[in-house]
């Protein structure tokens, strides 16, 4: 762009200059040329005058993007722009540039403000197909807040999927990463520069938040992406952590899902958990240091014991006390509070009396850490949280209410609205930001959930709807006084 503004300023000085000298008389609107001072004729004097016009505002322009780069560039580790340490959150190893033009369109709208909370409202996509960002434990938001990354699949149900990232200001407008892919995984740790993902070839790649630029990560062959997917990222970027099925790996032949990690550097891959209730971790890395890591296991009848342990290490994995003999079983959705080593986690309640349980009674939003014997429970008795996410500062969570909503069949529900609440951690408000969603469910099918999360600046709420059928991404952004009313 700035190629064409220096041209077209340059060809238009150049026409006028070729002849003559250009001044300009102070005190008067002539512009005078060379010796005969004959007035330049009125196209020729706007071709100066907004050519002058021009690089004056390129240069400005081209100053504003330097001095921006050169702040990046002089952030401390702890300071950098993506908030983590560690060299590979940046690019600056080997890894290769991947060339070519991304496509870029314009799906959103303006969806209104909410009449509780005056959240500005904007519906990112609009496609046949679904809209998704599953899951929202790890926000797959850029560290400056004004870019998310999800995917779009081609058809209501299923795919092929395009890995797409969409901008949070101007017209709001979708750029398509990769056209197509069959995998729906990704590994991006919370508000962090890079997003991981697969090619069909099992080769693996990386996408900038910041400035969309590709590269080229391991080569083809590095995983199975017929039995494999991601979950999670060491903040460092260094280890992905995913899942896999191992044909006839049980006693009586079935297949067994196993997590692994895999080393961005090397390809090298190493079995982390192996456990015939691994059916779903929802594994997390640990924010910070990112040392340890966090998962679930599905235990017949009903059994979601939540377990953090070391990446790689022999010490034994620590139970959260959510569920069992503390609490109401999880909902399988949990969250990491920031680098406060705390968990946050929704529990279940009684959905047929649309209450909680009598253990806790005043909600079921739970908070404890490694070691804990007991969880602290948020007081929400009117709410009954689903998913749960956590601000980037660690002091707010986002949840979607169930409380008057159930999916009972593939297109059958109870009626009733969907929230979207946020609360503060530290002070125990909370209000409502979105006082239906309209995420109504497919079967209760993770993708046409709201999955709500918060960018990294806490100015938007990002979120799944369905008011027409398909999934559609939202983005809510929250009034400036909405989180100063929950201090």
């Amino acid at each position: 762009m700035l190629n064409i503004l220096f041209t077209f300023a340059g060809r238009s000085l150049f026409m006028v200059a070729q002849h003559s000298t250009v001044c300009l008389l102070k005190g008067h609107t002539t512009i005078t040329v060379g010796k005969d001072n004959k007035m330049l004729m009125p196209l020729e004097a706007r071709r100066c005058f907004f050519a002058l016009l021009t690089i004056v505002v390129a240069c400005t322009v081209t100053i504003t993007i330097s001095t921006l780069d050169g702040r990046r560039a002089h952030c401390s580790p702890a300071e950098k722009p993506d908030g983590q340490a560690g060299e590979g959150n940046r690019a600056t190893n080997d890894f290769s540039t991947i060339e070519g033009n991304l496509r870029s369109s314009r799906q959103s709208a303006k969806w209104g403000t909410d009449p509780q909370s005056g959240a500005h409202v904007v519906r990112l996509t609009s496609s046949p197909g679904r809209g998704h960002n599953i899951y929202c434990e790890q926000p797959y938001g850029s560290p400056d807040g004004q870019r998310i990354v999800f995917y779009q699949s081609g058809s209501p149900t299923w795919g092929p999927h395009k890995l797409v990232i969409a901008e949070l200001s101007g017209l709001y407008t979708l750029t398509e990463i990769e056209p197509e892919l069959k995998s729906l995984s990704i590994a991006h740790s919370s508000w962090g520069e890079w997003a991981y993902y697969s090619m069909e070839d099992g080769s693996i790649r990386r996408v900038s938040l910041l400035t969309l630029q590709r590269q080229a990560v391991l080569p083809a062959g590095s995983i199975d992406t017929s039995r494999q997917g991601f979950r999670s990222i060491t903040p460092d970027n260094r280890w992905i952590i995913g899942t896999e099925w191992v044909k006839g790996a049980e006693a009586d032949g079935s297949p067994l899902k196993r997590c692994y990690a895999l080393d961005t550097r090397t390809g090298q891959q190493r079995v982390i958990l192996q456990d015939p209730d691994n059916r779903n971790s929802h594994a997390q890395s640990e924010l910070g240091n990112g040392g340890r890591w966090m998962y679930q296991l599905l235990v017949s009848p009903g059994r979601v014991p939540v377990f953090v342990r070391e990446l790689f290490g022999s010490a034994d994995p620590v139970q959260l006390p959510f569920g069992g003999q503390w609490s109401a079983e999880s909902t399988g959705h949990m969250a990491w509070i920031g680098t406060t080593g705390r968990v946050a986690c929704a529990v279940q309640w009684d959905r047929e009396a649309r209450q909680h349980v009598p253990r806790h009674p005043d909600g079921n939003l739970l908070i404890a850490a490694p070691g804990d014997t007991k969880p602290q429970v948020f007081a929400a008795p009117e709410h009954g949280f689903y998913h749960v996410s956590i601000s980037r500062c660690g002091r707010y969570f986002v949840c979607d209410d169930w409380m008057d909503y159930e999916p009972t069949g593939i297109l059958d529900a109870k009626p009733g609205p969907i929230r979207i609440v946020i609360g503060n951690l530290k002070t125990g408000k909370y209000r409502v930001l979105i006082h239906d969603c309209q995420c109504y469910g497919l079967g209760s099918t993770a993708a046409f959930e709201p999955n709500p999360y918060m960018t990294a600046d806490n100015r938007w709420v990002i979120y799944n709807g369905s008011p027409f059928g398909s999934t559609q991404v939202f983005a809510a952004k929250l009034r400036e006084d909405f989180l100063s009313s929950l201090d």
